[in-house]
């Protein structure tokens, strides 16, 4: 017959077996999972603007309306959602800073419909942020409990003013 560690490993090799296909099978569902994500964001206003040493820096507010709660489906942990202000200079050609970031851990919380200040400053290597035109990007990662995170976002375009603030503005 049969020891009791050669009986214990046939049954814990078919348990993890099980536990494998289970995952895999888990992870590929997400494959499926559609979402329509609704969003809405707008540059409100710009509350400190100058320039500093060599670079510009600026403290934006932004007036965001968004449902990602589509995104969630029953194998997803939580979101990572983001905005981040895209544009080109003459030195380089795609500048990204992310400006803002919420951990979004439930349906209720990725429905929102508020106007807030960055959480991040703008700051540009350089001068070269006066009249920009910009990208403002919401994007959002999708965590998964099993399988592979991705990534989506949705574009908005924006404009910084022209001249530097004098004074710090109030939200």
């Amino acid at each position: 017959m049969h020891s009791t560690t050669y009986r214990l490993n046939a049954v814990l090799t078919m348990a993890f077996t099980g536990l494998i296909a289970l995952c895999i099978a888990i992870a590929l569902t997400e494959k499926f999972h559609q979402s329509s994500p609704e969003a809405d964001l707008k540059l409100h206003d710009v509350h400190y603007f100058k320039r500093m040493g060599k670079n510009d820096e600026a403290i934006l507010s932004f007036k965001l309306k968004s449902d990602l709660s589509t995104c969630f489906s029953w194998n997803t942990k939580q979101l990572f959602a983001y905005i981040k202000v895209e544009y080109e200079t003459k030195k380089h050609k795609r500048n990204e800073v992310t400006v803002w970031d919420k951990v979004v851990a439930s349906k209720e919380e990725a429905q929102v419909d508020q106007t807030f200040i960055s959480k991040y400053k703008l700051v540009d290597n350089g001068a070269d942020l006066r009249g920009k035109n910009v990208t403002l990007t919401l994007a959002w990662n999708v965590m998964p409990y099993i399988g592979g995170l991705y990534y989506q976002d949705m574009k908005f375009e924006a404009a910084l003013p022209s001249q530097y603030l004098k004074e710090l503005r109030n939200f």
